[in-house]
């Protein structure tokens, strides 16, 4: 064994030192104020998806900096907000395929520069392009 015994008490403390602090309300309440912004967050993304991402907005907003935000975005959900705003409008790109069965309506609507813009986006996330997504819609 690495540790003497000494070393494995003070490991021991230390460990149980961390497991306390995940258990005190003031780590519950961060977390929840954090989950609090980072919906905020989420709908105001979601409500502009026509429009370029403005982190600048968003931050103002939240009343935080930048790379605060990105931060606890990315410690929140896994992505960054610009994959969260591009994953947004390919649901929506995807959703108004569906319901048009018209991709070039999807690419303006969803401020795609155009089609190959979309259909790489598209692929990287579904594994297919828009248009060999379609024959799929029948």
């Amino acid at each position: 064994m690495i540790l003497r015994g000494k070393d494995e008490a003070l490991c021991n403390e230390l460990l149980l030192s961390l497991a306390d602090s995940y258990t005190q309300t003031n780590l519950y309440i961060s977390c929840k104020k954090d989950s609090t912004i980072i919906r905020k967050a989420k709908d105001m993304i979601y409500c502009s998806l026509e429009n370029v991402l403005r982190l600048d907005d968003i931050c103002k907003e939240l009343d935080m900096s930048k790379f605060q935000f990105i931060r606890l975005f990315k410690a929140n959900t896994g992505i960054s907000p610009y994959q969260y705003f591009l994953n947004c409008k390919l649901e929506l790109a995807k959703q108004l395929i569906e319901k048009s069965k018209d991709i070039y309506s999807a690419v303006a609507e969803c401020g795609f520069v155009d089609l190959t813009h979309l259909n790489k986006h598209f692929k990287s996330i579904y594994g297919i392009t828009a248009f060999e997504y379609m024959p799929h819609l029948n």
